[in-house]
């Protein structure tokens, strides 16, 4: 594949935090408008990983380039516009309502002109919800929020901390429907979620952390067609073959 077709490449990153080796030595690229789905066990680095392709944290050693720019400090604030991130739990300014959440975010990225705030809270399900107070919201209103902010300006690339945390089954569809849309018009997606069945019908790719390492990327059609039709067989031998 041609660099320019990369949207993310990371070389030998790793991260150490206290002297212990959080992110073991991890190589991966993903093309522009890929769906890549990264799976593993409970701390096994996934958000260690997506936060330091967030530029939410630095790396120890190795490099992380994105849209053919090396990402570090000095690149970063320039990067970041065209980054959309869910990490974690979503976390919102107290006293706010939904339509504050997304005017804030607008305002922080210094976008006098953007997408209307209702059209993107009607995207997410949150068309009636715009003035309701954020604190008031259930956990799958919240994470359909996070998820409008993430998108909300554009981004080129989509970083996704399991982001079906709280939805419910129309939650989960609509939140396929938009990934599947987006990485359509070229958006780049990371996706990092415990709904293996869900990932069979939404990710393009598939790479199985265990340990603090990244192991090889796969064609989820293909680890289907090779494990009768599970993505949760392959993730298992996986996991069994890496702690062997």
């Amino acid at each position: 594949m041609p660099e320019s077709a990369l949207t993310l490449q990371i070389t030998a990153l790793t991260k150490t935090i206290a002297g212990g080796e959080i992110l073991s030595p991890s190589t991966l690229s993903v093309a522009r408008g890929e769906i890549c789905a990264i799976v593993g066990p409970n701390g096994a680095g996934k958000t260690t990983l997506f936060k330091l392709i967030a530029g939410l944290a630095f790396p120890t050693s190795g490099t992380i380039t994105i849209f053919g720019q090396s990402f570090d400090h000095t690149s970063r604030d320039g990067l970041l516009p065209d980054i959309g991130v869910i990490i974690e739990n979503p976390e919102f300014r107290a006293g706010t309502t939904a339509h504050d959440v997304l005017q804030l975010h607008f305002d922080m990225l210094g976008m006098t002109t953007h997408p209307p705030i209702a059209e993107l809270l009607a995207q997410v399900g949150l068309a009636n919800s715009a003035q309701e107070p954020v604190a008031s919201f259930s956990l799958g209103m919240k994470q359909r929020l996070a998820l409008a902010r993430a998108i909300a300006h554009q981004p080129k690339l989509l970083i996704l901390d399991e982001p079906t945390n709280g939805l419910d089954p129309t939650g989960i569809a609509d939140l396929r429907q938009i990934l599947t849309d987006l990485a359509a018009h070229g958006v780049t997606i990371l996706i990092a979620s415990h709904v293996l069945t869900e990932l069979e019908r939404t990710a393009y790719t598939v790479a199985v952390m265990v340990e603090g390492q990244l192991g090889d990327k796969h064609s989820v059609q293909t680890v289907l067609a090779q494990y009768d039709g599970s993505l949760e067989a392959f993730y298992n031998a996986s996991v069994k073959g890496a702690a062997a």
